[in-house]
């Protein structure tokens, strides 16, 4: 019975964890902590729902990445359930539910694909939020890839939505990478950094989509916030040269990854049609 898993306990539990209750979260119950699998587009998927009283809006909430899978953080949104019920989802090929297929999850197998896909789980996670909690509408949240997944999920499924919240919105690839280019170049620059003004010299004529584009202004683009939540995830999933008294057993590493499900290539063909 999932009343019994917390969100302390889900970490320990990837592939075993229950799914969830399918009969409507009763008001009186008020706080609400449930985290399992849900059979979301052919496949069980992995779901988070965390909030102080039952009866406030809700939000659907959609990771970045892609497959940037939010599980490993639950309790950064605890500031949030007191005014609101917060649903997580690691989405086809992220976190918890790649942990579950793995490289044989089905409708990944090209960008194209997965697009349509994904578009069609977030609804169906919507509509299992709402029916879930006993909501008409409930509010959608996405940051980064989760902001223009939800873009393409408010705009053909209007009727599910109060509101869409878009953070770290896309707009264009390419302006993104110039900006922290210029950025990198003023930074680096100031501290007398030859090595990086070399490497952003040497890579500026690459596509916006290469991987060595992208790391030479990569020491300059991280704020303190993104620092600490690299850390987090580090902590997570285990840094290669960790103790392995910080490595958290949840099977592979690989497996339980917050992004293994798209290799990188793919994730940089779904973000240069931000374009």
């Amino acid at each position: 019975m999932i009343a019994n898993i917390t969100r302390r306990h889900a970490i320990g539990l990837v592939a075993a964890a229950p799914t969830l209750l399918a009969a409507p979260v009763s008001a009186k119950a008020r706080s609400v902590d449930e985290t399992g699998f849900v059979q979301i587009g052919g496949i069980d998927q992995w779901i988070g729902i965390q909030g102080k009283d039952a009866r406030n809006p809700v939000i659907l909430y959609l990771h970045g990445g892609p497959a940037e899978a939010q599980s490993p953080f639950l309790r950064q949104f605890i500031p949030w359930e007191t005014d609101f019920t917060v649903v997580n989802w690691d989405q086809r090929g992220s976190g918890r539910t790649y942990g579950k297929y793995g490289s044989s999850t089905p409708g990944m197998s090209t960008p194209e694909l997965a697009l349509d896909r994904l578009r069609e789980d977030a609804r169906e996670v919507a509509e299992y939020a709402r029916k879930r909690l006993s909501k008409k509408r409930i509010i959608l949240v996405g940051q980064s890839w989760g902001a223009e997944l939800g873009l393409q999920v408010v705009k053909r499924w209007p009727e599910l939505f109060y509101a869409f919240v878009g953070t770290g919105q896309p707009v264009s690839w390419g302006l993104k990478i110039e900006a922290l280019e210029r950025w990198a170049r003023t930074q680096a620059a100031a501290a007398g950094d030859q090595e990086s003004l070399t490497a952003l010299n040497e890579t500026a004529s690459l596509p916006v989509t290469d991987a060595r584009r992208l790391n030479a202004s990569r020491k300059y683009s991280l704020a303190p916030s993104d620092l600490e939540y690299a850390k987090i995830m580090g902590t997570f999933i285990g840094y290669p040269s960790a103790p392995p008294r910080v490595r958290r057993p949840i099977g592979s590493q690989a497996a339980n990854s917050p992004c293994p499900g798209f290799r990188r290539s793919k994730l940089r063909s779904m973000r240069a049609r931000w374009d």
